[in-house]
């Protein structure tokens, strides 16, 4: 896998992502290979509980919902710390993506799916923009990821209802965690 996510995975879970990733886009009739490895990756970092949280604020405190990470990301563009700011919206763009396409029934029972949507959205197109301005590598997958955002969170969704047990009205989180304890 070319794209690398900031982070520690886990090879295995990185693999087995990468099948059911692939074998979803398959049935979908997507043909994005760099899309799909970046996916596969995302989903097997996103597997430690402290990737999925890894963005602190100024202060060191652990940035836990969508709303916190994008104060965070503005309050870098005010301070010119531009590369502070990229990584959280590249963060913010994962962390929705992943988000919506898995836990889409908490999100929507919150009422935050429009918002989401337009959010990752433009977290990944503002990294776009920022890796074509500096030259950078990896332009077009972000543009891509910003341009069909719903469809590839539509994707992740399709996976999960596939190849994933729904337990019901539980806990969301914890369904999703005792499934991927016997992978790791």
């Amino acid at each position: 896998m070319k794209t690398s996510l900031s982070g520690t995975t886990i090879p295995r879970l990185t693999a087995f992502f990468n099948w059911l990733i692939r074998r979803s886009f398959r049935d979908l009739g997507i043909k994005d290979a760099e899309v799909a490895d970046y996916i596969s990756l995302l989903l097997a970092n996103f597997a430690r509980t402290e990737n999925l949280y890894r963005i602190r604020d100024f202060q060191g405190r652990r940035l836990e919902t969508a709303v916190e990470m994008l104060l965070e990301a503005n309050l870098s563009w005010y301070s010119e710390q531009w590369d502070r700011e990229k990584e959280i919206r590249k963060h913010i763009g994962d962390y929705i993506l992943f988000m919506a396409g898995i836990f889409r029934e908490w999100i929507e029972k919150q009422s935050y799916l429009d918002l989401y949507l337009e959010e990752g959205r433009k977290a990944y197109q503002t990294v776009s923009q920022y890796h074509k301005a500096f030259y950078r590598p990896g332009s077009r997958l972000y543009s891509e990821l910003s341009k069909n955002f719903e469809f590839y969170v539509g994707a992740l969704y399709y996976m999960k209802k596939t190849f994933f047990k729904d337990h019901g009205e539980g806990d969301p989180f914890l369904d999703f965690d005792h499934q991927l304890r016997g992978l790791g």
